[in-house]
């Protein structure tokens, strides 16, 4: 005969498994959402650069468009390479386009490069995280700040991508082998129970 406490638990499970897909189901809709908005974004960007207005009113507007694509949630991870592509295309074109004003550009260039050195601080700093879970999900949340800043000096982009890129794929690592080695120890404990 079942145990009733295993009984019960394959209930709790079921319901578990029955709320988890109606909320993925809820995400994946909203991630929907999101891609049509941040793709509306882009097209404004498109437009953006054939505008006549002054270049104060029109980095203005980019500014604000660039706020609207950071507020908008998560979006399908399929779409997402793509996504940005279009999306860094469209803003290096942009600043292309009001190149007429090039130390605003550059201000910007070298804020962005600030930024994204400081990213690679603190990404630099999870290494040694005793935490390999909460560095692991802190590089998460970096990678979306990453995003989220615009292009850097062409000089730069190399460098200070190839340091990001670095710091992630050891913490990465960090985290699989503790995933690993937590795998090891749940089955030396489960071998242990069955005797």
């Amino acid at each position: 005969t079942e145990d009733p406490l295993e009984i019960e638990l394959k209930e709790l499970f079921k319901k578990y498994r029955k709320y988890k897909a109606e909320y993925n189901r809820s995400l994946e809709k909203d991630k929907e959402s999101n891609l049509e908005k941040k793709y509306a974004v882009i097209e404004k960007l498109k437009v953006l650069i054939n505008n006549n207005e002054s270049i104060g009113d029109t980095f203005q507007e980019f500014r604000e468009l660039q706020k609207q694509w950071k507020e908008t949630g998560p979006v399908p991870q399929q779409q997402l390479k793509d996504l940005w592509n279009t999306y860094n295309h469209h803003v290096e074109k942009f600043y292309d386009f009001i190149s007429i004003n090039k130390e605003l550009r550059d201000l910007d260039l070298k804020k962005n490069i600030e930024l994204k050195t400081e990213i690679c601080d603190k990404a630099e700093k999870l290494i040694d995280n005793p935490s390999v879970v909460i560095a692991f999900k802190s590089l998460q949340k970096l990678h979306n700040q990453w995003r989220e800043i615009g292009p850097v000096p062409r000089d730069k982009k190399d460098e200070v991508w190839e340091r990001f890129k670095a710091a992630t794929l050891r913490i990465n690592k960090n985290h699989q082998l503790n995933f690993e080695n937590r795998k090891k120890e749940i089955e030396i404990e489960d071998s242990r129970c069955l005797c």
